[in-house]
């Protein structure tokens, strides 16, 4: 789920939010001037202004006056937004960074949530059918780990609290992110089955 519509201000953001995270842009070097990534995008000015102040709100960029608009240190980025684990890729350098501090909020949230939700499906009230991501086939080409992450992300949803709904999507990416493995792959496994025959505790677990 996207926080912005899909708009010439979006992709904006993906091409540049992109280019940030695969280093790209110097650390707090100058983002080209709004003239130059208008051309370079095919976009007006307004939209640019729109995608510097966007990134800004990120963290991920600082206008700094008689400069221009600088490129910020991984270390000031909202790691709380979306945005910022959607443009990231296994190849990316501050992957190892973003996987840290989401795997902290993974480790405080993903227990209680795969806890709830478990209690959920025991008390069968479990809103809609939820396609059970680890029976899902996937096509070729497709990563497996989007299975693993279908399994973190319908442990948030089912959970019944807008908070975990609220993290969903950062569930996702950490999963997406992660190195798959067999042990990790059997845990994720063992928790979808936890989840839906309503062990509580072995969810948690």
């Amino acid at each position: 789920m996207r926080a912005l519509p899909e708009s010439a201000v979006r992709e904006a953001c993906d091409v540049i939010g992109r280019g940030i995270v695969a280093g790209t842009f110097l650390v707090e070097g100058k983002l080209p001037h709004e003239t130059e990534l208008s051309e370079q995008l095919g976009s007006s000015r307004t939209v640019i202004r729109e995608m510097t102040r966007l990134l800004t709100a990120k963290g991920m960029l600082r206008p700094v006056r008689h400069f221009g608009t600088a490129v910020r240190h991984h270390q000031h980025w909202n790691l709380l937004d979306p945005d910022v684990a959607l443009w990231h890729e296994a190849d990316s350098p501050t992957l190892g960074f973003l996987l840290e501090e989401l795997g902290a909020l993974m480790q405080a949230m993903l227990p209680l949530a795969a806890s709830h939700a478990a209690r959920r499906f025991a008390a069968g009230t479990v809103e809609a059918p939820v396609k059970m991501p680890m029976d899902c086939t996937l096509d070729a080409g497709d990563p497996a780990s989007l299975r693993y992450a279908g399994v973190v992300v319908m442990a948030l949803e089912c959970a019944g609290s807008q908070v975990y709904q609220n993290v969903r999507d950062l569930g996702l990416h950490f999963a997406r992110l992660g190195p798959s493995d067999g042990f990790r792959d059997e845990l994720y496994a063992r928790l979808q089955a936890a989840v839906v025959e309503g062990r509580a505790d072995d969810a948690r677990s």
